[in-house]
């Protein structure tokens, strides 16, 4: 027989959802910079290539981490505290991702300022970590609300130019 009751739904916050989505799919745009890596260097790829060669591989961890999960949540949030707990919640996701497959895949690479080799995730996502705090500041901090279309645009904005200079500086001294 037919049950018409209306049943139970597990209600998430919507700060939550939007971390998650920005989260996933930061994650696997953020996988790109480990295919450029795979698909520019012979074996072994322990060297990361000095210029603007270098740069464009952490291109993909850098703009997907640092721009796109700061920027998703901040543009789609109803209030303040949504934006900074879904930007916080989907860069956490997003780098916890690229680190996870960068150890699964074992791709190193020499980081000369340390004189040790690292995963080439860690290194992504630490390139990205001031790109997105300063992204998430410039939104909060700009805008009268912190939230919505003007504050993840603006945070957007900072991050791309932020994120082409923290990539072209890294191409030069990794």
């Amino acid at each position: 027989m037919y049950d018409c009751r209306m049943k139970a739904r597990l209600h998430i916050a919507n700060w939550i959802r939007r971390g998650l989505e920005a989260g996933v799919a930061g994650g696997l745009l953020a996988v790109g910079s480990l295919v450029s890596l795979q698909l520019s260097r012979p074996e072994p790829r322990l060297v990361i290539p000095n210029g603007v060669d270098g740069a464009l591989i952490f291109v993909p961890a850098v703009v997907a981490i640092g721009l796109f999960v700061v920027a998703y949540p901040t543009f789609l949030a109803a209030t303040r505290e949504e934006a900074v707990l879904g930007a916080v919640a989907a860069f956490l996701i997003a780098a916890d991702a690229l680190m996870a497959i960068s150890f699964l895949v074992g791709d190193q690479v020499i980081v000369h300022v340390l004189n040790r080799t690292l995963p080439l995730g860690v290194v992504g996502a630490a390139l990205a970590l001031p790109v997105a705090l300063v992204g998430l500041l410039v939104g909060q901090v700009s805008t009268p609300f912190g939230f919505g279309r003007s504050a993840g645009l603006r945070s957007a904005l900072v991050s791309a130019v932020l994120g082409v200079a923290v990539v072209l500086l890294a191409g030069y001294t990794i």
